[in-house]
């Protein structure tokens, strides 16, 4: 999975709070996962095991936001 693959898109404040808890998100399952840098791509993910968690800086500048509810 890859960003230019996933249907998955995170709200602003999603990203905001996982900047600010140093957590990423999964792009095959969107489950977050902590101890991540804000830049992180391709760490592997806890719960489905792909590595294609990313950082929210990296969402972010991939354009995987939108504005409300996700």
């Amino acid at each position: 999975m890859t960003p230019e693959t996933t249907r998955y898109r995170f709200t602003v404040e999603e990203l905001q709070q996982a900047d600010d808890w140093s957590e990423g998100f999964c792009l095959a399952c969107r489950a977050p996962r902590e101890c991540c840098e804000p830049d992180a791509s391709a760490y592997p993910c806890d719960e489905c095991g792909a590595h294609a968690v990313y950082g929210p800086h990296w969402i972010a500048i991939a354009g995987l936001f939108k504005e409300g509810a996700a």
